[in-house]
């Protein structure tokens, strides 16, 4: 979205809080802590004020670095239009990002894994 912000600080663009800050004393979303060695912002720490969430949490220690979306009809068009990620290192795999019908992410779909960390997808026209 054009003039979101979704968690990565930026200080040229007044963006300087990363994910979503600590804004209560519970677990928030997109709180980054690191046990033992970082706790993290202090409670009461916002988001950035353009900060727009994720639209997908791959969880902890997780790489998605490399996407495409799909354009090819082959395997009868079944990945025709998706967004493939492949994740480094933590999943060594290909994910497919599944969307309900307000193009919301619903969850992921494993489509092949056991590389050796991955860094991206390209599709032959």
């Amino acid at each position: 979205m054009l003039g979101g912000y979704y968690g990565h600080p930026n200080p040229l663009r007044q963006e300087y809080i990363l994910n979503g800050g600590n804004p209560t004393s519970g677990k928030d979303a997109a709180e980054v802590i690191t046990q033992g060695a970082n706790p993290g912002y202090p409670v009461g720490t916002l988001p950035d004020p353009d900060y727009k969430g994720f639209a997908y949490d791959f969880g902890r220690n997780r790489s998605p670095n490399g996407a495409i979306e799909y354009k090819s009809n082959t395997f009868n068009g079944a990945l025709k239009n998706k967004l493939l990620v492949v994740e480094y290192s933590g999943g060594d795999d290909i994910l497919s990002i599944n969307l309900d019908a307000n193009g919301n992410v619903s969850g992921t779909t494993q489509l092949a894994s056991g590389f050796i960390n991955p860094l991206d997808l390209a599709e032959n026209p």
